[in-house]
């Protein structure tokens, strides 16, 4: 909605001014109206306008005067100039400072001042394209070179190389920069019930959201459910900006983040900032998720000595205490102690956590060892008091001497084959893991677990493929609306189908559509 402005010092051209025009209908509101230029000038002082209607002859500034100075303010201002006969020389000069076009106050007419209205707003609307695409393509510029830059610090990362030419580099890496670890909290969970690409498309929407948010700095995609950051810090500013940014993150997506925080100086210690804010997050594992954990690099240096330590440690008298039937609890407060010491980081945990339960394993079981599903449960565990919890749960199972394991041969393929059927008879409609488990008669987390076994596959990546090949086959079928297409091959949030089969596809669903369409129509 454009801005109007009238300026004249006799009521009744005001008013008559006011009355022609349906001014709503044409997209423009009357904002103000003043009788003299120089109250004119001060209300475009306070706020903008985009039309400026204006008698030339008034009492303490005339219009050309009101002009000049209005379009020093307001360099887009479109003028309308209202004048007598014989103001002609002004209104010459007022078309050479830039006025639109000029009308008679003796013979205005309706149609005459609508036709000038509408060139005014035409003028306004195309300086405005101009202008946004413009800004368009300054901010895709600057976006294509952080997305150049991020590439060339994920290639260093991955290879593990200190930086050589560095003239791709932006300056502030030369300076004092903060490096991020975000880890998604859950991140396992969210997999299970959303599938691998969801998780996947999200951790590609915070790093949009950052570009967009953040005028400087970079943002990767790490692992499979992360990313790493890197801001300038030249003014000690960056923690706080990315502590609202985390904040913000977690408000609007409705998740939990943990984050590690270090600051580094120079882009030879790009790789050792990486490392050290990776090691950074990982006290999410002792101290619990949702956390931010910033630590200067002396102390991830000797937390990063103290994990390099090779040692032998006597699990002597947790095994004593398995062996002799003592309360679970007991041997993993044993281990706890070992663990809480900080000599060994999570993945170190996690796997003399999987050792001792072969071992406990061996001990009461004469044959075979643990189902793989235990040790997925303990290596999947995000925290100390999660791993725990699974392992106590296994050592009680094991100490009963019964294991839950799958039947073999036929049976297991029993389940298996009537999963999928099930699956296939039901995918498009609001099916969840654990519709499915129970179909079965297993639990939810045990039927997950055997699913990607038995397939390769997590179960909602598996349904989503299906709801993809059927969204395919409605597409080159018929020309049904996306959102229709969406919600009869089972997915409830068009927006979210549409980036997903994207993601697999490599086009949009109208892409596809058309593409199969042109090739149906070359065929005939």
């Amino acid at each position: 909605m454009y801005r109007i402005l009238i300026v004249d010092d006799e009521p009744v051209i005001r008013k008559g001014i006011t009355a022609f025009i349906d001014w709503e209908k044409e997209g423009v509101m009357v904002e103000d109206q003043y009788a003299n230029g120089a109250e004119a000038l001060a209300a475009l002082k306070e706020r903008s306008y985009d039309i400026l209607i204006t008698d030339i002859k008034m009492p303490l500034m005339g219009g050309i005067e009101l002009m000049k100075q209005a379009l020093e303010i307001c360099p887009w201002l479109k003028v309308i100039l209202v004048s007598n006969y014989n103001d002609f020389e002004f209104v010459k000069e007022g078309l050479k400072l830039g006025a639109v076009d000029y009308l008679l106050k003796l013979t205005l007419k309706k149609d005459d001042l609508l036709a000038v209205l509408r060139r005014c707003i035409a003028m306004l609307e195309e300086e405005r394209k101009r202008d946004f695409e413009l800004n368009h393509f300054q901010q895709e510029a600057v976006y294509l070179e952080r997305k150049r830059v991020e590439q060339k610090i994920k290639r260093l990362i991955v290879q593990k190389q200190i930086p050589g030419a560095t003239n791709w580099a932006p300056a502030w890496l030369e300076d004092q920069y903060a490096c991020a670890y975000l880890m998604l909290d859950g991140a396992e969970e969210w997999k299970e019930n959303h599938g691998y690409l969801y998780v996947q498309l999200l951790l590609e929407e915070w790093q949009e959201m950052f570009y967009v948010q953040m005028e400087e700095g970079t943002s990767l995609i790490v692992a499979e459910n992360g990313l790493f950051i890197i801001l300038p810090d030249c003014n000690g500013e960056a923690k706080q900006r990315f502590l609202e940014w985390k904040h913000l993150l977690e408000k609007q997506w409705g998740i939990s983040t943990s984050a590690g925080f270090v600051t580094e100086h120079g882009i030879d210690n790009l790789l050792k900032g990486f490392a050290n804010s990776h090691t950074a997050c990982q006290r999410r594992f002792f101290e619990g998720l949702g956390g931010f954990y910033s630590i200067i690099s002396s102390e991830t240096n000797m937390i990063k000595k103290r994990s390099d330590r090779e040692e032998n440690h006597d699990w002597a008298p947790f095994y004593e205490m398995i062996r002799n039937g003592d309360p679970v609890s007991s041997a993993i407060e044993f281990a706890l102690v070992r663990w809480d010491d900080g000599s060994l980081n999570p993945e170190q945990i996690k796997q003399e956590a999987c050792t001792i339960l072969t071992e406990a394993y061996h001990l009461q079981i004469d044959t075979g060892s643990p189902p793989p599903e235990w040790q997925d449960l303990l290596y999947r565990a995000e925290t100390m008091e999660e791993m725990s919890s699974h392992l106590t749960s296994q050592l009680e199972e094991i100490g009963t001497a019964f294991t839950p394991k799958l039947a073999e041969n036929d049976y297991d393929e029993e389940l298996i084959t009537k999963a999928l059927d099930f699956i296939a008879a039901h995918y498009t409609e609001n099916l969840t893991l654990q519709c499915v488990a129970d179909i079965v008669h297993l639990s939810k987390s045990y039927f997950s677990l055997f699913f990607k076994k038995k397939t390769g596959r997590n179960f909602v990546d598996y349904l989503i493929d299906l709801r993809i090949r059927e969204a395919k086959r409605l597409l080159t079928q018929d020309e049904s609306r996306i959102y229709d297409v969406a919600t009869a091959s089972g997915f409830n949030d068009v927006k979210y189908f549409s980036k997903v089969f994207k993601k697999i596809s490599g086009l949009t669903p109208n892409e596809y559509r058309e593409k199969h369409h042109s090739t149906r129509m070359s065929i005939f």
